[in-house]
């Protein structure tokens, strides 16, 4: 009886943490939208302040440097709050990837959102849940449930919100006490920020696929293109990373350069569509316009690359969107295929194989584009994550590796 009674208020006062979560993280999302919007449409309206990009950049990395140890981790530290018992995700985490994000979109660089907001979610939920003395197993569900909640509110996907809390940290048993609260978190977190006014990105239904051979071959070869194309993002930008620690000892001078490779970049490419989040790009490829660059992936791949790798701040969620939509585009194009369905497939196959999340990418391919494409859908994902082996961006300490509970 007492069992039962303990299981039952821990139960209770997950879903009550579910429900905090879930409007205070749609509160965060729509306000953190709300400021990433404001500062793309006063980039895009004062054309000059690309020229900042080495001065933005300074700045971030002067303050990351002064004040960021150990939060240049992001979404890994979250990670690894989860997994290694005892960690934590700093209180401070929130302001700095806040401000951090808004001033690399203010200025250009190529950074997303999603994984900032999980960032800021879950140092927000871990730092009142330490305050309230949590024990360190409900202090861990507690940010499983953040992670959905800010996964799902701000990309407008609860269903595949819960589901990338969970799969995100499989290695631990924590699902079966989180599963219905992730669940309850992301949908809140989603109609909180709905009931903001705040709108999501609206993306076409996949028409009806007659699925058969021509569809199925092109689905095998464009799962391994989807995965090169992973594998090709993350160890570019950890090479970056490297190359920069080697090279500039003084972390702040790293994104300077980063902003003047940026700069340079945007002057070969001949166009300032690879800056800040993209979204015209995206709904290009998704609506199969014509004008594209052939190599409008690669350029976008670098572009993202050079600005995490150099150090702004910001997610990499959205940009490996574009980056898979834009490769999708392509290769529907080179293999006559129906442009918006292979963007569809590359936008949730490469961040699949990218995050090590195939079955969030399925669901994610539901919630944008419709169930008609869902045997496509589970092909590409799939594949591509199997291809992709061991590479992901999000990387756990050793500790937390190692380590299941």
């Amino acid at each position: 009886m007492r069992s039962l009674f303990a299981r039952s208020k821990q139960y209770f006062l997950f879903f009550f943490a579910a429900v905090v979560i879930g409007i205070v993280g749609g509160l965060l999302s729509a306000a953190f939208l709300g400021s990433l919007n404001w500062a793309t449409t006063t980039r895009i309206n004062s054309e000059w302040l690309i020229f900042l990009l080495p001065i933005g950049g300074g700045l971030v990395g002067f303050t990351y440097y002064k004040w960021g140890h150990p939060i240049t981790g992001g979404t890994s530290l979250v990670l690894d709050a989860i997994h290694v018992p005892g960690a934590k995700v700093p209180a401070r985490m929130a302001p700095m990837i806040w401000t951090g994000s808004v001033a690399s979109h203010l200025v250009g660089a190529s950074v997303g959102r999603e994984g900032a907001i999980v960032q800021i979610i879950a140092s927000v939920t871990d730092a009142i849940a330490r305050a309230r003395s949590a024990s360190d197993s409900t202090r861990r569900v507690f940010l499983v449930i953040a992670v959905a909640a800010a996964f799902g509110g701000l990309f407008g996907v609860p269903i595949a919100g819960a589901f990338f809390g969970l799969e995100i940290q499989r290695k631990t048993r924590l699902h079966k006490s989180a599963v219905l609260p992730a669940f309850a978190a992301s949908a809140i977190a989603f109609f909180t920020v709905e009931a903001c006014g705040v709108k999501h990105f609206a993306t076409p239904n996949i028409e009806s696929l007659h699925f058969g051979w021509s569809v199925l071959w092109r689905c095998l070869v464009a799962s391994c293109v989807f995965a090169l194309i992973a594998i090709a993002y993350i160890q570019l930008e950890h090479r970056i990373k490297n190359a920069m620690a080697q090279i500039i000892k003084f972390p702040p001078l790293r994104p300077v350069v980063g902003g003047c490779i940026i700069l340079a970049l945007t002057a070969l490419s001949g166009t300032r569509a690879y800056l800040g989040i993209s979204t015209s790009l995206l709904e290009s490829a998704l609506t199969g316009a014509v004008g594209i660059a052939a190599l409008a992936c690669l350029w976008k791949l670098l572009f993202t690359a050079v600005s995490l790798g150099t150090g702004f701040v910001g997610g990499e969620v959205f940009p490996l969107f574009i980056i898979g939509a834009l490769a999708g585009a392509q290769f529907a194009r080179v293999t006559h295929a129906s442009i918006p369905l292979f963007a569809a497939l590359g936008l949730i196959a490469v961040f699949a194989a990218a995050s090590n999340t195939p079955l969030t990418c399925i669901v994610i391919g539901i919630e944008l584009f419709g169930w008609n494409a869902l045997p496509a859908y589970c092909i590409v994902c799939i594949l591509a994550y199997v291809l992709s082996g061991k590479h992901t961006i999000y990387k756990s300490s050793p500790i937390a590796q190692n380590l299941v509970v």
